[in-house]
């Protein structure tokens, strides 16, 4: 069984949603929403340079946020990993390599990541009613992505789109690989509900064909 959980990677509700869902399950495995990589530089406080201002740009404003809120970015993806040390589960890292993301984004269209840039500059001034020690209700997370969709479809398509189908690939087959295990994944909150459609998509498609190889076998029977 698959539960999938969103995260605020700057907050520290983020923290005791994985306490609390880990309590709940007991998962034989635990999913994360990172890469080799990233896990690595987690696990060493290793500062990466993306060779992306846009993306540097936003490392930057997680960053400004997290000294607020006391939680740093990805500090609760680490919290996983080391809960899953303490509780002796299973870790997967379930997210795309970080390098086929960055080269991904090369591809961008400069016009879209200046004026994404110029956004997350602007925009951040206007951040200062926003509980960032909260996770936000899926309503608001809906409505940053449409906006998000709808202004830069290619940045969307690289961070959002592109990943969420990696992500909900990497479930289904930790799945098959392991039937029996009870499998805890966290993602970022805008990554929630698309990773949770996909399996159930997979899951829906998997039962029409396990149907009709049934209905096939009665047949020729």
């Amino acid at each position: 069984m698959i539960h999938v959980y969103g995260t605020s990677h700057v907050s520290n509700e983020s923290i005791e949603l994985i306490n609390e869902k880990v309590r709940q399950h007991e998962p034989d495995i635990i999913a994360l929403e990172l890469d080799p990589r990233r896990l690595q530089a987690l696990l060493t406080d290793e500062d990466q340079s993306s060779g992306s201002i846009f993306l540097d740009l936003l490392k930057k404003f997680q960053q400004h946020i997290g000294k607020k809120t006391g939680v740093m970015p990805g500090e609760e993806m680490k919290h996983g990993y080391m809960k899953a040390g303490e509780i002796d589960a299973d870790v997967a890292l379930i997210d795309q390599n970080i390098e086929v993301t960055f080269s991904r984004l090369k591809q961008v269209k400069r016009k879209e990541k200046v004026k994404a840039g110029l956004s997350l500059i602007f925009g951040g001034l206007a951040t200062s009613k926003f509980d960032f020690s909260e996770i936000p209700e899926d309503g608001q997370i809906g409505k940053i992505l449409e906006e998000t969709k709808d202004k830069f479809p290619e940045i969307y398509n690289v961070l959002v789109a592109e990943r969420d189908s990696y992500m909900a690939a990497s479930l289904q087959q930790l799945q098959l690989d392991n039937p029996e295990a009870e499998i805890v994944a966290f993602v970022g909150a805008g990554h929630k509900e698309s990773v949770r459609s996909l399996l159930e998509q997979n899951r829906t498609q998997r039962s029409i064909m396990d149907f009709n190889a049934g209905k096939a076998d009665e047949s020729s029977s």
